[in-house]
This record gives C-alpha cells, structure tokens and sequence, in this order.
C-alpha cells in the first residue's frame, strides 16, 4: 500500500531533522566483519570477496532490503591491505547506493596483529515521490501532492561517506573500533537535506576450542549514535571448519529486544563459503512481518599475492 511508503518517507523527514537513520542490521556480522570496521581488511589472508543479501522484516510492503558485494586483500608492498565495497539498500520510497575503498596499515605484535584505516566513498541517495499520496494530494489527472516539502517525481542527492577503524587479531581473540561520519555529513535534496549521524561500533570475539574438531566463535557487537544502543551477541559453533551454525540475538532489554536469528552454513570447496540465516521477530513488530532472510557467498583465494618478493633462486647444474 502506498500510505506505507508515505509512513516511510514522514519517518525519514523527521531523521534528517532530528537524528537521521540508524547503521544497517547485520545478521551475519561475524562472517562479514570488513562491512562495519575498515580495519579488518586483508585479515582474511588472502582475496576474500563478500556478497551479501538482506531482506528485513519480510511481509511489510517497502520493506528495508541490501544487497552489497565487498572484496579485501592484503597488500604487503604498502605494509597492509587494500578493500573496496558497493552496497545498495532501499525501503519504502528512499533507496541509497553507495561506493567506497579503504586503505588499513598493519602492524605485527608479539600477541598479534594491530590494525588501522579508513573508507572513503560517495553515496547518492533517491526519493520516489511518484509513489507517495497524500490526503491532501490530486491524483486524478494532475498528479500532485499539494505539499510544499514532497516532489512528484524522484529527487536525487549526492554526499560523502566515510569511517575510520582499529582492529586487533590473534587466533584466540578479535576486538576492533570504527566510527563514522564525525563530523555530521548532510546529502541536499531539492527541498530537504539528509543527515548522515556519527555512529560507533565496537565488535570482540573470543574463540574457544571444545574438541579437537570443534569450535565455538562467541561474538558481540555494540553500536550506537550516542542516543541509543543496540547490541547483537552471536554464538555459532565450527565442525572441521567446515560445516557451521549457531543463534544471534539483538537486544539487551525489554525496548531494544528486537530478534532471534538462526545461522547455518557451509563451505562448498575450498575457496567458497555459504550461509544463511532467518531472524525471528520477538518484538511487537511480530505480528506484522515474517521475519528477515540474509544470505552470504563468501570467495577466498587462499594464496598470498602481491608479497613483492622474488621468487627463490635454483641454480641448475647445466649453467654452472
């Protein structure tokens, strides 16, 4: 129904004057950890290629959805590694696609690796005003909306985005820091603007070995926009390193308490790995949706490149 989208859309109007959208939901964070800190990037060891795609809150026409692909590599001729990533997400009438790369140096530690960086990207944001109405609006022949703030038709509007990260890694624990859009960036409209608010994550995961063939990843991340806090905790248990599964929740309290999701995946060869999960709504929100589907491919190369070594020398006899 388009007086969903209109619901959207007034929602967003009173973000960009007040306190602009939150960070997007991650179900599967612990398997895409280069899509909310910069800093990760090359810590998979290799090309690691990320796309991933989210439909929330399934059953709710205009629903929020993402489908984003990111690919991160170590480059040791810089001491660190390079990542770039494209995303899109949409809900209700507001879509917004964005491109950015990133850059992280790394430093070796007697307990591991220390990492920092930044993304830098532009992102466009659009309006479908075509499929809004209004009570006051004339869709009759003339299509207008009687509103001085809506247009009839999509507006467009281009800014900048960034964050900045620090991450360390040992094979036992993973913790690391990013931060966005500090200072406030605004993306102009025609006739409104789009406030882009500072947000900071903070991400840790302890891995523990049960047997011999299995472990368990214990993850939580916290983020904020220094008004409010939600928290995701994820338990996913590892067989071989091959064969995967576990829950997240995301809420601490009665007023963020907001899904339980299940995990599963598998590795399919050795460079791809796939995994799915389907949050279950526990808030009110419940009744009127079916819950959220995410599904990740992930790609590894498992080769080192651009070492800018060369090669070890064999000398043959024959030239001797």
């Amino acid at each position: 129904m388009k007086k969903e989208y209109l619901l959207i859309y007034v929602c967003f109007m009173i973000w960009t004057t007040m306190s602009s959208q939150q960070q997007n939901q991650y179900t599967q964070f612990v398997l895409n950890k280069y899509v909310f800190n910069p800093a990760y990037a090359g810590l998979d060891f290799s090309v690691s290629a990320n796309l991933m795609y989210r439909n929330q809150w399934d059953g709710i026409q205009g629903n929020p959805r993402d489908i984003s692909l990111n690919v991160h590599l170590p480059f040791y001729l810089w001491s660190g590694a390079v990542g770039g990533m494209i995303d899109r997400q949409s809900f209700g009438v507001i879509s917004q696609t964005s491109l950015s790369g990133s850059y992280n140096y790394v430093s070796s530690l007697q307990s591991g690796l220390l990492s920092f960086g930044g993304r830098l990207g532009i992102s466009q944001l659009s309006v479908d005003g075509s499929q809004i109405i209004t009570p006051e609006g004339d869709y009759n022949g003339i299509f207008t909306h009687n509103d001085l703030i809506l247009l009839e038709n999509s507006d467009l509007g281009l800014g900048i985005k960034w964050d900045a990260g620090v991450y360390f890694y040992n094979k036992t624990i993973e913790t690391g820091i990013a931060i966005s859009h500090l200072p406030q960036t605004f993306i102009s409209l025609e006739r409104t603007s789009f406030g882009q608010t500072t947000h900071v994550n903070t991400f840790f995961q302890y891995n523990f070995k049960i047997f011999e063939n299995i472990d368990l990843l214990q993850s939580i991340l916290l983020k904020t926009d220094f008004n409010q806090i939600q928290s995701d905790v994820s338990s996913i248990f590892r067989i071989n390193g091959n064969i995967f599964g576990g829950i997240n929740v995301r809420g601490y309290n009665s007023r963020s308490l907001d899904a339980m999701a299940i995990i599963a995946g598998m590795k399919l060869g050795n460079n791809y790995t796939l995994s799915y999960s389907y949050d279950i709504g526990v808030s009110g929100l419940r009744r009127a949706h079916e819950g959220t589907h995410e599904i990740l491919l992930n790609y590894n190369l498992r080769k080192i490149l651009g070492s800018g070594e060369l090669p070890k020398i064999i000398y043959n006899p024959r030239y001797l």
